[in-house]
This record gives C-alpha cells, structure tokens and sequence, in this order.
C-alpha cells in the first residue's frame, strides 16, 4: 500500500513494527542517518537514553533498536508492547551529518522511501530543498493502540534543530567521537485558539498549514488563498496545486476524496505577505456545518510551534467557511489568527483575500467542483 503526506494507519501487527528508511544520493556523497526520538506526552525527549542512533543503537529496555545494512538505508525496530507507559511517541528521523557546514541539502538526494512493516510504502522527497533534517513519520499511541502518522517534512539546521525541537542538546564533537545529547530547556508552543483571538509565532523558514475533519461521509477541499511580497494575489487549491521553487512558493500536498485531512506547505514564508486557509463543501448543496464535520486548521512553524484554529458556530448552509488567516509580513514573527467566517447561503462565491491582508466572504469567483 503506497502511503501519502499526512495519512494515519493503525500498527499491524501490533507487538512489533520495523520502519526502514532508503534512499539514493547520485548527485554528490554525504553522509545520512537515521535516528529515533522517544517523546513523552509534551513531545519532548526527557532522558538522553531516548534519543536512538548509530551511536547509541538501543533504548535502555531494547524496545526501540537501531541497525543498518547499507550506506544509504537505516532500520527503526519496534516492540510496540514493551515500550515504556510514558513515551507516547517515537519519531523516525532523518539528517545530513554537517549539512550546513558542507552546504549538503536534501535536494541533492533522490529517491527517499519508507517501509513500514514490508506492506507500505513512503516515497518523498521531491518538494524538499535546502533542508538538512526530516522528521520521516511517528509512532503514536492512539486509544490504547499505536498509529503511524506520516510527515515526511523538512527541518533546517540538522540534527542539532531537530534535538532542540525535541528538548536535546547536541555536543559539538566529531563524528567519530559519538554526538553526546545532554537536556535543554526550550519552550514550545501548542495553541488551541479561541474564537477571534491570534497567536504569534516564530516565522521559520518553511510552514506547513493542514485541513482536517471527522466526518466520513463529507469531502471538503482546501483552499489556500495568498498574497506575496510583491503583492500578487491567487489560490493554492485541487486544479492548481501551486509550486515549491518559484511563485505562489506554496504547495497542496493532493485532493483528498475522503474524510481526512488535505496540506500545504509553505515553502519560503519570507516571500509571502499574507495566506487564508478556508474550506470548500462541495457536496449536498452546501448542506451540512462544518462545525459537526469538526473541520480545523493546523499551522504549524516546524520549529515546536503549532497553531490550531477551530470552529465555534453552527452553519448548516454554507460552501465555504474562512478558518485561519496568517500574517507573514513581519521579519521575524507570524501572526495566526482565528477567523471563522461564513458564505451566504446558497453562495458558491469564494472569499476573496486583498493585498493589504483582509478579507471578505463571497467577493471571489463562483466554485463548481
């Protein structure tokens, strides 16, 4: 089974789960390595026994184990029912060993892939650029069972980015003397938003933002609308899919057709002014809220801090509802806001988002799915 960006699969079997991680580096050699990262219920590494790699191959009770065949493939094993009762999740990882001080970026490398248990599949890769860290997918526990969420997304700044992120120092030693993580404070970000009210957060150096919703029997789409630097307007969304290196620099990771979740990302946030995540219902007339399909929109900076905005209100008539508006104009800090705005009834008339920011429902062009 070929898994995609953001898909969630129950563990079969459950007491075990073997991840292997391969990929292909033709353009220039650099040196690859997988790694794991048992975190607790706040995402964070608390003992430096948590952290697994080539230098540190096992967690204390052997649960999660770490091995590799060749150079250019590394192995997570699992024993789902002897991991310890507080570690909710484990990351599966991987980073270019001095990528930043060899300028080596994941963009060199070709053909990343992810097995999961000889019956799914990951391929990715093709959207990363200057990325030097990728967090692969996690293992979570779920209901008292473990899933598997795939990510497959880009950090800057290697390994040492991706054991701050996870509440680890890296020692600055060579290679061969064994990287030596010791604990760090830093503090995180987890908003659950409130009607109307806005958040800032650090403005990295790539976002991905997520629709997500419940019901099953709905379909909703994702629409990204933005405004660049330069002022140009336009959408992100299922007949244009954006692209990564050159104008809107947003991307829609696919159209889902079922009830789930749909992503973009945003590729580089310094060329980008504003953005408005809204959603599209294109089934039943427009009949139906939103609020029961618990539709939400996740943001999230890649660097700890993840933005949620929910909906509040009750509407049973509408195509389209604006979720979360984000401000990109400022240097150092964006701006996440709860908006929750609503089409007339019976309008498939889409917001329409203007270059100084705002926004107005049913002032874009009429939608026909």
């Amino acid at each position: 089974m070929d898994l995609k960006r953001g898909q969630k699969i129950a563990i079969e079997p459950v007491d075990s789960c073997t991840l292997t991680v391969e990929w292909s580096t033709p353009k220039k050699a650099m040196d690859v390595d997988v790694s794991a990262f048992l975190l607790d219920a706040n995402n964070r590494c608390v003992r430096d026994e948590h952290f697994i790699f080539y230098g540190q191959p096992q967690s204390p009770n052997q649960s999660v184990q770490y091995r590799k065949q060749t150079e250019q493939d590394g192995t997570i094993e699992v024993l789902l029912n002897q991991v310890p009762q507080d570690v909710e999740r484990i990351a599966i990882t991987l980073t270019i060993h001095e990528g930043d001080t060899q300028n080596l970026r994941f963009e060199q490398i070709d053909k990343i892939h992810l097995t999961v248990g000889n019956r799914h599949h990951y391929h990715f890769g093709e959207d990363l650029q200057q990325e030097t860290a990728i967090v692969v997918a996690e293992l979570y526990r779920h209901n008292g069972a473990w899933k598997l969420n795939v990510i497959g997304s880009g950090f800057n700044g290697g390994l040492q980015a991706l054991c701050e992120n996870y509440g680890l120092e890296i020692i600055d030693t060579p290679k061969e003397s064994v990287e030596k993580p010791a604990p760090v404070k830093l503090e995180k970000m987890n908003v659950n938003l409130e009607k109307r009210q806005s958040v800032s957060i650090a403005k990295s150096e790539k976002f991905i933002a997520t629709l997500e919703w419940a019901n099953p029997k709905k379909d909703l789409d994702l629409y990204c609308f933005y405004v660049l630097a330069n002022g140009e307007t336009g959408k992100v969304y299922y007949r244009d899919m954006g692209n990564a290196s050159k104008a809107p620099y947003i991307t829609l990771d696919g159209d889902s057709k079922t009830a789930g979740q749909e992503t973009i990302i945003i590729h580089q946030p310094s060329k980008i002014s504003y953005v408005l995540i809204a959603a599209y219902s294109a089934v039943s007339n427009g009949f139906g809220s939103f609020k029961k399909m618990k539709a939400q929109a996740v943001v999230d900076n890649q660097l700890g801090q993840r933005v949620t905005s929910g909906l509040f209100e009750k509407n049973n008539f509408a195509y389209w509802v604006a979720i979360a508006h984000i401000d990109l104009s400022e240097t150092s800090n964006a701006r996440v806001s709860h908006v929750e705005k609503y089409s007339k009834s019976g309008s498939e008339r889409s917001p329409a988002l203007y270059t100084d920011g705002t926004f107005e429902m049913d002032k874009g062009p009429v939608e026909f799915k």
